[in-house]
């Protein structure tokens, strides 16, 4: 005997989507990318980082344009809003994915909806 789970309908799974969409308009300014502290020397021999081993500190944001890493250095002061750029952007990203699974279970509603009329069809003209 097989044991069928309840269908969630495509009236609410498109609620689920409209919710998200919504969700989406409310998002803040977002970038792409991964905001990283890079310690190096800076080549300067008279620099302390040459002559006491304590590296410059700096920000870049880095991401993955046509295959290839791009980095952007971040100024000091643009740290802080960078870094909450690039988190509003892992909400974005995190409601598109949503968006698109509630999406393919849609169509899968639908196929299963289709499937269901041609076999109630085939049933009704065979008890003809």
């Amino acid at each position: 005997m097989e044991v069928k789970m309840r269908q969630t309908s495509i009236a609410v799974l498109e609620r689920q989507i409209n919710a998200r969409i919504a969700k989406l308009g409310k998002c803040g300014q977002f970038i792409v990318g991964s905001l990283v502290e890079s310690k190096r020397k800076c080549g300067n021999e008279n620099c302390r980082c040459a002559k006491e081993g304590e590296l410059h500190g700096a920000h870049i944001l880095t991401k993955r344009e046509n295959g290839k890493t791009k980095t952007i250095y971040v100024p000091v002061a643009m740290v802080d809003e960078v870094e909450r750029w690039s988190r509003e952007y892992g909400k974005v990203k995190k409601l598109i994915r949503e968006i698109d699974t509630l999406s393919e279970k849609v169509i899968a509603a639908v196929k299963e909806r289709k499937k269901a009329t041609v076999r109630a069809t085939r049933a009704a003209k065979e008890a003809k």
